[in-house]
């Protein structure tokens, strides 16, 4: 270099020089008091850095092409490392009670059950779990505090009209959950379902309830109101494409509005009353009408028994009457003879008889031809009765 030491000292010179041959210059000195090498700064580094980074080259690589080549591969794996990482941000674990809906830039490619799934990470991919295993409850016409404690009435809710122009104070809760089989229409196809299905609730409820007086709505209807609005709730969901299922509608409280409500209570009682007094009537006749009907066939027995054997006598004796005719026909002396003495018998077989014989001696005085016959019926009951009394 032409400001080497030209004396042949061993001490490296320069401009900056010193008269002793020191070498000396502005950085300071020690040694042979040179300047640092700058390019020797910049290769340690780049070593160093290429240590940092993997595959980036060791310490002793150098030159310009071999340090690039060293941090272009870095850059890459550190790209790949990037990229794995997001796509593992795509897997998802889909819980028992949940259904996931993957989605493909918003656009719905299928439903999934549970377990561990995967599904190209954001802002590609989407998945969306609803809970289709929880049931939900909305209520109309009321709201509840803590404890399940009804705290407020909403009279814009439960105050509803007839069908024979009355106004009822009806609270009610309509559970619902969402259909499994059904669960991407309840993510794509609604946007408030609580909103959607508590305004088609209250609007059936009032639909069913102005068909009905309020005497039926407020004794024996209410299971029939709470099934016929479940069904309508459930056939307008399903024409939505809503994927919401209604478990149960519930009547909570049903009364007359309370500006009339003690007039009400006082119909009640008397319906009550009227129907006690129907119940004991029907009870009444319920045990004197079978009695009835039992003496009335009784008596018609015994009507069809009196017919029966007058028939049979009257028969009996229309029959003798002929085999006594025919008798007579044969032999009319004899048979008149008979019949004769048959009837006397009949007459004068209960009564006291006194024979008079008119070819009697007439000075006999006046008992002559008189001849008392001896009641020998009277004689052997009078025996009898003595024989007891002895006993």
């Amino acid at each position: 270099m032409p400001w080497s030491n030209q004396n042949g000292s061993g001490g490296g010179g320069g401009p900056w020089g010193r008269p002793n041959g020191n070498g000396g210059g502005p950085w300071g000195g020690g040694g042979g008091n040179t300047p640092p090498n700058l390019e020797e700064l910049l290769r340690r580094g780049q070593d160093r850095l290429r240590g940092l980074i993997p595959g980036g080259g060791g310490p002793g690589g150098s030159g310009g092409s071999g340090s690039g080549f060293g941090g272009g591969r870095g850059a890459a794996v550190i790209g790949a490392l990037v990229i794995a990482g997001w796509l593992a941000t795509g897997f998802y674990t889909v819980a028992p009670n949940q259904v996931g809906i993957e989605t493909i830039f918003g656009r719905y490619i299928g439903s999934k059950g549970e377990g561990l799934r995967y599904n190209f990470p954001y802002p590609i991919g989407g998945v969306v779990k609803p809970n289709v295993g929880q049931v939900n409850s909305i209520q109309v016409g009321y709201r509840t505090g803590p404890g399940q404690q009804r705290n407020r009435d909403v009279p814009d809710e439960s105050l509803m009209l007839t069908g024979d122009e009355n106004i009822v104070d009806l609270d009610f809760e309509v559970q619902w959950r969402v259909n499994p089989l059904k669960a991407s229409d309840f993510v794509f196809n609604i946007q408030n379902p609580e909103g959607t299905i508590k305004a088609i609730s209250e609007s059936a409820m009032r639909e069913v309830i102005g068909r009905r007086n309020i005497q039926a709505i407020l004794t024996n209807e209410q299971a029939s109101i709470a099934q016929e609005v479940k069904e309508m709730v459930q056939k307008a969901l399903d024409e939505y494409g809503a994927g919401v299922r209604i478990e149960v509608v519930q009547l909570v409280s049903v009364n007359p509005p309370p500006e009339v409500r003690p007039a009400f209570v006082d119909v009640n009682a008397a319906q009550q009353d009227a129907d006690t007094a129907q119940n004991e009537a029907k009870t009444y006749a319920s045990r004197e009408v079978p009695q009835a009907r039992g003496k009335a066939s009784q008596i018609v027995q015994a009507a069809e028994a009196y017919r029966t054997k007058a028939t049979a006598d009257a028969t009996g004796q229309a029959a003798r009457f002929d085999e006594v005719y025919a008798s007579y026909k044969v032999a009319p002396a004899i048979s008149r003879e008979r019949i004769f003495l048959e009837t006397m018998e009949k007459v004068l077989g209960s009564v006291n008889k006194v024979i008079i014989d008119q070819n009697g001696s007439p000075g006999a005085g006046a008992a002559a031809g008189v001849l008392p016959v001896l009641p020998l019926s009277e004689f052997g009951n009078r025996a009898q009765t003595q024989t007891g009394a002895a006993r």
